[in-house]
Formats: C-alpha cells, sequence, structure tokens
C-alpha cells in the first residue's frame, strides 16, 4: 500500500476520533440541559403548588378564627387555643344564674389540628400567634420601656435611658427631643442623613434606625424560642413589642416577659397560676393575629411559607377578617 494512502487513512481515523468526541460531548451537554430544565419545572411546579397550600393555610386559620369564642389563649401544652362560648340553655329549662357566673373548664376549647393537613397530594400546617399579646410599642410608656430594655439586659445608665427616650422621640409628632432621646439634629449628622419619623412605626424594622439600636438588641438571642431553661438569654424587642393597633391587651396570650414588663411580680404570679390551672387568666378575646402557613409535600424538600397579621373585626356571625400584613415568601 502506498505510504500516502495509509496516511489519508490514519488522518480520517483521527478526524472520525475527533468527531466522536464532539458529538459525546454534545449529547452529554443536552442531557444536563434536559435534566437541568426538568428538575427547574419540576421544582417551580412544586413551589407553585406548595404556595396555594399556603394560602390554603391562611384560610384555615381564618375560619379556625371565625368561630364563636369566649376567650383566646396560650398555654405550653396546647400553644394558641379558643375557649368555646357558653352553651344556651336547653329549651324548657330555666337558665341558673349562678352556673351561668361559673368559669369555663380548660375542657371547653376547640380541638383543631394544625399539622400536616393533607389535601390534593401536599400538606399544610399553620401556627397562630397573637399580637394582643404584646406591647403596642406606638403607645407605651417610657416606665415599661425601660423595663423592657432591662429584661434584654440593659442595665441602668445612659445607654438605656438613651435607646428609652429615642425611640419615644421616633415616634412622637414634634421635634423636641427629650432630655437622653435624639430628633432631627442628630439623625441629620449621620451618613447619609436622615430624617426622624416623628410619627408611628410600621414594622419593628424601623427601629434599626433609632438611635443607639442594634440588631443582638432587637432580635434577642436566636435560641431563644427553643430553649428550655430561657435564664440568661435576651428575648429581644420583637419578641415583646407590636406596631399594630391592638385596642387592648391580652395576658392570656402574653410570654412571661411581657407580664413581667406590664405588671408587678404579685400579679405575674397570679396570671401564670391561672393559667397553668384551667388553661386562661381572663375572658379576654383578641384582634390581631400572625398567622404563618406552610405548604410541603411528603417525598419533597420543597416547602412555601406565607406569613400574614389579620385583624378581627366584629363579632359572631358579623366578624370579618381584614389583612394588615402579607409575605409571600417567609424563609425564618
Amino acid at each position: 500500500m502506498p505510504e500516502s494512502l495509509k496516511n489519508e487513512k490514519g488522518l480520517a481515523f483521527i478526524i472520525v476520533m475527533w468527531v466522536l468526541v464532539l458529538l459525546i460531548a454534545l449529547g452529554t451537554e443536552f442531557a444536563f440541559s434536559m435534566r437541568t430544565e426538568v428538575n427547574t419545572t419540576r421544582n417551580f411546579k412544586e413551589d407553585r403548588e406548595a404556595y396555594f397550600l399556603a394560602k390554603g393555610g391562611i384560610q384555615l386559620a381564618m375560619t379556625e378564627l371565625l368561630q364563636k369564642a369566649r376567650y383566646h389563649s396560650i398555654t405550653d401544652e396546647k400553644g394558641f387555643i379558643i375557649g368555646q362560648p357558653e352553651a344556651p340553655p336547653e329549651e324548657g329549662e330555666e337558665a341558673n344564674q349562678q352556673t351561668a357566673q361559673e368559669e369555663v373548664p380548660e375542657e371547653a376549647i376547640y380541638e383543631t389540628a394544625r399539622e400536616d393537613i393533607p389535601l390534593g397530594g401536599g400538606l399544610i400546617t399553620y401556627t397562630i400567634e397573637d399580637e394582643n399579646g404584646k406591647l403596642n410599642l406606638n403607645r407605651v410608656s417610657r416606665e415599661i420601656l425601660v423595663k423592657a430594655l432591662e429584661l434584654n439586659g440593659m442595665e441602668q445608665g445612659s445607654d438605656r435611658d438613651s435607646i428609652a427616650d429615642s425611640i419615644l422621640d421616633w415616634v412622637d409628632a414634634d421635634d423636641n427631643h427629650r432630655l437622653n432621646g435624639a430628633e432631627n439634629d442628630y439623625y441629620l449628622s449621620q451618613f447619609p442623613p436622615y430624617h426622624a419619623k416623628n410619627g408611628p412605626l410600621d414594622s419593628l424594622g424601623e427601629l434599626l434606625k433609632v438611635k443607639g439600636m442594634t440588631p443582638e438588641l432587637l432580635y434577642g438571642d436566636e435560641e431563644y424560642d427553643e430553649a428550655e431553661d430561657k435564664e440568661g438569654l435576651k428575648p429581644g424587642l420583637v419578641r415583646l413589642f407590636t406596631v399594630y393597633n391592638t385596642p387592648y391587651f391580652n395576658p392570656n396570650t402574653a410570654p412571661v416577659e411581657v407580664l413581667r414588663a406590664s405588671f408587678p411580680e404579685e400579679k405575674v404570679q397570679d396570671i401564670l397560676n391561672a393559667k397553668q390551672e384551667k388553661g386562661y387568666y381572663g375572658f379576654t378575646l383578641s384582634s390581631h393575629f400572625r398567622i404563618k402557613a406552610t405548604g410541603s409535600f411528603e417525598n419533597s424538600s420543597t416547602r412555601h411559607s406565607i406569613v400574614a397579621v389579620i385583624e378581627k373585626v366584629g363579632t359572631d356571625e358579623k366578624a370579618k377578617m381584614l389583612i394588615r400584613y402579607w409575605k409571600d415568601n417567609d424563609f425564618s
């Protein structure tokens, strides 16, 4: 065989091999791209389904809150509970006045499942927190504000007094600062400069703009909620205060830190003992509720959570729900 022919065959073989390598690379890249597209489409589909499951959880929580109630409370064992109203006397019987005045036992509550509720191949879980069990920061007194700062480790001194006065200066309508407070003369000297709000807070996150405020003081210790022994841990102001226009305070749902900032220790113990004994302290109904609903699937890591703050207006059949806050994607 001529030498030139052998060289041509060798060159053809090399070209064929390079073509095969190129085709394999293209095929591999195409397969990887298709798998990525399939996974992305599936994740998007599951996320959308989980989102609507979470919206369903918000509706379930609202339906639960629309029930007729005698009180709202929170216990360590059952979490948020709704006391059933008194049953009317049977027809033909006269109401016993003494019986009507007796307190409803702890067992007279609505039993509602809130975890892993199956719906359409997915699961719904929701929680209810009570904003009436917190202190309204837009109307709080200096005395209570100082107690709240002390519960977060701030001892008597210039820093504690400066933060307390600066918060009150931030929400009041005038431009006159308190003894240890701050107004526009301070905030306009910062970089970048900004004005004091001189109006009600719309969110607790706004406090980070207030003189002396830190994320540690605002949010407290991360492990606080999960810790059984909270001694030495700081709750943070977010667990004590709300910015919503709650018309009244509900001691049944208030954390112990809020009770200690609001009442003498003797009254705090009375409230805690009553809740331990019968599940509630008084017949107090709340108006503002924070709902967190999560949609998920049993064999998937896809989850979608929504957080909403709902205000209940009216009672019984005339009650309606108003949405005061809505967060479509919550990662907390």
